[in-house]
């Protein structure tokens, strides 16, 4: 047979809107529809935005061109460019240049990595720019949708389908009532803009109704508040600017765009810089009344310890280390301006902090670390002694974990780093917890009530899983911990590298193959902190939880479980006996029986 006769294999028809070919749809609301199409007569990739309806008659069809044009008219940095405007087949079209842009409805379908908070709000404010740009050139959106909001290659957005749903009125341009349509379809315009902001920090669509003017509808009727469970933390004062701007009474909305504008930016700007809000509010804090008490409860040991001449210096470092507040207050020490040479860069090295300091330095630097346990000691008489006793143990059982993941960091690196560096950067992804733990015991508590699991409503159900700690310290008080570490280790003049292997690596994405020696010092604080997690769990919880950690740190680390358990058990030993002996017990006589934490995961 020859090839001629072999049929040809059916192909999907490609689908047609007049010289448009409809590759892929967008996205669809009560007013429009959205497609990526490819324009023959320009060769390129449009936007094109088509009304879900045709006009019921030529009036209708004459009044949504002149909305049309006039939008196409409006010129903004933020406004998408309109290529083309016209009918087919009775039903009008625009088509807008994409240039690379993606919608954000692409954007969330294609798992990308999600936006920060902030960039997510920096969206919303560009995107507010163009609404009220519009509104004050007398035009409405009326169909704010994901699939007219484009995000180009930069990072920022482009607005179509301005004008392109029809109008519920087509009065005069110029009468009362075509004003009053205009400035409610302008309101509601900001309220769905609010619905939008909700839905990218929530995670999904508010009133579960994906349709933004669906849900506008029911606002009102039905109440809408940003959940306390969201994918990222959201501030307590962002939190309340989106619940504002959907609020149930319309009188406490945001009923212009620029008033929306200006709330955002200040919470931008204000967590951007730094320069109001909780971080600062940390910072002064922590400049008045010290960053955190010495865990030694004797501190002249301590100063009877730096002062032995015969001690070499890693033998002093090994005592520091165990030790966060005094090995942080070092390294802030040496990292100001009067120890450091022209051009030097920050140091994170315990050694360098003894030969710089010596002796006599080393015994000052300790004497002004507060003793134990510092400001607890005066919360625990006035909360009551049994809410004091639990603040200072919570401080306590985190401290004695961030000097756990400190030694298991050093057994665990690779050569490419410094074992002090390990050290202090797994120590350091503890920071932020433990100020809030010191600073703010009270707060501390609600935030351990919210990852505390509901029990479960009805007899033999499951209990409800609480928040997570991140989304609990943001719901009271509305800052996410890694944050406030990052802020504080660059308010002490920490290098970069250090700052970003403080922040700890995101659970749900698998690490990736390091590049670099700063690489290499977030991935094993990281791991060092994951093995850590596995101390006080049930044995059949530690065997599942040591078989994901193999498998997550496969490819980066290449490690094996009895390097972890070794690099555990050498890093329990020097700072807890008691909970070495329970999780790595002696072997009975009558045989070799290993340790409680081989034995869950063996």
């Amino acid at each position: 047979m020859n090839k001629a006769d072999v049929p040809a294999q059916a192909s999907a028809p490609v689908r047609r809107f007049g010289r448009f070919e409809l590759r892929q749809p967008l996205g669809k609301s009560l007013a429009s529809n959205s497609w990526l199409a490819f324009d023959a007569n320009l060769q390129a990739e449009v936007l094109l935005c088509v009304p879900r309806a045709k006009p019921s008659d030529v009036a209708g069809r004459d009044a949504w061109t002149q909305d049309t044009l006039k939008a196409s008219r409006l010129k903004h940095p933020r406004l998408a460019e309109v290529l083309d405007m016209g009918l087919h087949d009775g039903w009008p079209y625009v088509a807008y240049d994409r240039d690379g842009a993606q919608t954000l409805s692409e954007r969330l379908a294609s798992g990308q990595a999600h936006a920060t908070v902030i960039e997510q709000v920096n969206w919303m404010v560009e995107m507010l720019e163009a609404l009220a740009y519009a509104h004050e050139a007398g035009m409405a959106h009326r169909d704010l949708a994901l699939h007219n909001v484009m995000v180009d290659a930069a990072g920022h957005i482009r607005l179509a389908g301005l004008g392109v749903g029809l109008s519920a009125a087509q009065g005069a341009e110029h009468s009362s009532a075509a004003r009053q349509e205009q400035r409610a379809a302008a309101e509601r315009d900001v309220l769905m803009a609010g619905l939008m902001l909700h839905r990218l920090l929530a995670g999904h669509p508010a009133l579960d109704d994906a349709d933004l003017g669906s849900a506008a509808s029911r606002v009102g009727l039905e109440i809408v508040r940003l959940p306390w469970t969201t994918p990222q933390p959201v501030p307590e004062t962002l939190r309340a600017i989106v619940n504002r701007a959907t609020d149930r009474q319309q009188r406490q909305r945001y009923l212009n765009a620029r008033t929306l504008i200006s709330a955002l930016q200040g919470w931008v700007l204000a967590n951007s810089q730094e320069s109001a809000g909780p971080l600062a509010l940390f910072l002064d804090r922590i400049n008045a009344v010290g960053h955190l008490p010495s865990r030694a409860k004797d501190l002249g040991a301590i100063n009877k310890l730096l002062l032995n001449e015969q001690l070499k210096i890693d033998d002093l470092v090994d005592q520091i280390i165990k030790d966060p507040a005094l090995s942080w207050e070092l390294l802030r020490v040496i990292n100001t301006a009067r120890f450091q040479n022209s051009g030097e860069e920050p140091s994170c090295s315990l050694s360098r902090a003894v030969v710089l300091l010596g002796q006599q330095g080393l015994r000052k630097v300790s004497t002004s670390v507060r003793t134990w346990p510092g400001v607890l000691g005066a919360a625990e008489s006035r909360q009551g002694e049994g809410a004091g006793q639990q603040a200072i143990a919570a401080l306590d059982e985190e401290m004695k974990m961030a000097c756990i993941a400190a030694m298991a960091a050093r057994w665990l690196r690779p050569f490419n780093i410094g074992d002090e560096d390990a050290m202090v950067a797994a120590m350091s992804q503890h920071l932020g917890r433990l100020l809030i733990l010191y600073h703010y015991p009270e707060e501390s508590a609600q935030i351990a009530r919210l990852m505390a699991p509901v029990p479960a409503s009805e007899p033999g159900g499951k209990p409800t899983p609480g928040m997570t700690q991140e989304a609990a310290t943001g719901a009271v008080l509305g800052i996410h911990p890694d944050d406030l570490t990052a802020a504080v280790l660059r308010h002490w003049g920490f290098s970069e590298p250090l700052i970003q292997a403080a922040r700890p690596l995101s659970l749900n994405v698998a690490p990736r193959r390091p590049e670099s020696p700063e690489d290499w010092l977030r991935i094993t604080a990281s791991l060092a902190n994951e093995l850590c997690a596995l101390i006080g769990k049930p044995a059949a919880q530690q065997a599942r939880m040591m078989t994901h950690l193999l498998s997550r740190y496969a490819r980066p680390a290449v490690t094996s479980q009895r390097e972890l358990l070794d690099a555990l058990q050498r890093a329990i030993r020097p700072i807890d006996r008691t909970l070495y002996r329970q999780m790595f017990p002696a072997p009975s006589p009558s045989g070799p029986g290993p340790g409680a934490a081989r034995a869950a995961v063996s």
